[in-house]
């Protein structure tokens, strides 16, 4: 399996966790309760076997039977932590380590239900009121819950060392996976940013500020061939809107295959677009445009059964190291008006 197939089966993998993750943390607190249930039936402590078997049975009903891992589970599952720990805390003591789960669910809930009726400040407050409260009694007052539980004592360390790591384990999952949700949320908001929703081109606002924020002693002479589609209207008026997204949506496809990797191609406005090409010249552009026109020409767009052919009509400008990028602009949209009037369909240098 080569690389780029690796990356992106672990990749979906990874999407396939994020979209899943209350499942996956319901599956996690089933498959922990379940060895509890044999660890203490091991130990011989039936109480909290008991305990284990009806958080098990709390699980196996929101997986199984009511099938539903919405963020309204996920905050019952809190308080089925929280009242589990708080029950161990009361009958083993405090140096389990089973106060840990309630601290470390205290940070992860903002992830684990973060749009739950606007309830995780008013969760994470009564998790911390009750760790300091449960914590801070047992610890002042020795309080333990009387059930005669002394063969449990050679195991504390083991004990809190695995609810350590069970609770760092959901902790680092949990921030890693909030941490890719954002940076997917970043790279969409760059994405929208700087592309046309429709057409997936770069937008005007990008074309500009990639202009402006390259350091004149850094350009060179530049081609920027502005594009208009002929009679774009009359497909509007004649075949309906979603019919002009669609002839859109193929000619963007056709310039961003002209444009390659090396240059731009932006969706400047309804039907024009304009073709940026860095350290080229008219008499190298003319014949690619004159590629694309002739490409456009024998397009057929089939939309709603409806079988559409449109041609484009293309002004060349010319712009060296300092010159004004707007006025360059300007000239190939004369360029491309002067088209238009010698009866479109053609370039214009």
């Amino acid at each position: 399996m080569t690389k780029k197939k690796v990356q992106a089966k672990s990749k979906k993998i990874l999407e396939w966790c994020i979209n899943n993750r209350n499942l996956l943390f319901l599956e996690v607190c089933l498959a922990i309760h379940a060895i509890y249930l044999g660890i203490f039936f091991y130990l011989d402590i039936w109480f909290l076997a008991v305990l284990n078997i009806f958080s098990c049975g709390f699980y196996a009903d929101w997986l199984f039977i009511l099938k539903d891992t919405s963020d309204k589970s996920m905050l019952y599952t809190y308080f089925e932590i929280t009242a589990f720990s708080v029950i161990n805390e009361l009958t083993l003591g405090p140096d389990y380590g089973f106060i840990l789960y309630i601290i470390g669910l205290t940070a992860a809930i903002f992830y684990l239900i973060p749009s739950y009726k606007n309830k995780r400040f008013t969760v994470q407050i009564i998790g911390i009121a009750i760790s300091l409260l449960l914590e801070g009694g047992i610890r002042l007052t020795g309080f333990r819950i009387p059930l005669g539980i002394e063969n449990l004592e050679p195991y504390k360390v083991a004990f809190y060392l695995i609810n350590m790591v069970i609770m760092a384990s959901i902790l680092l999952a949990a921030t890693f996976f909030y941490s890719h949700e954002t940076e997917q949320v970043w790279e969409s908001l760059n994405y929208s940013m700087n592309h046309d929703v429709l057409t997936g081109l770069y937008n005007r606002r990008f074309f500009e500020r990639r202009i402006e924020d390259t350091p004149i002693n850094k350009r060179s002479q530049y081609v920027i061939s502005m594009v208009d589609i002929d009679f774009f209207k009359k497909v509007n008026d004649t075949y309906g809107h979603e019919a002009g997204d669609a002839v859109l949506v193929r000619v963007a496809g056709c310039l961003k295959e002209t444009a390659s990797d090396e240059n731009l191609a932006v969706r400047w406005g309804g039907e024009e677009f304009i073709l940026y090409f860095p350290k080229a010249t008219p008499e190298q552009i003319y014949p690619v445009m004159e590629k694309l026109r002739k490409e456009i020409e024998q397009l057929v767009v089939e939309c709603a059964g409806q079988m559409i052919r449109i041609t484009i009509t293309s002004g060349i400008s010319t712009g060296m190291a300092d010159s004004n990028y707007e006025k360059v602009i300007r000239s190939a949209d004369e360029k491309l008006y002067l088209g238009k009037q010698r009866g479109r369909n053609q370039v214009i240098v």
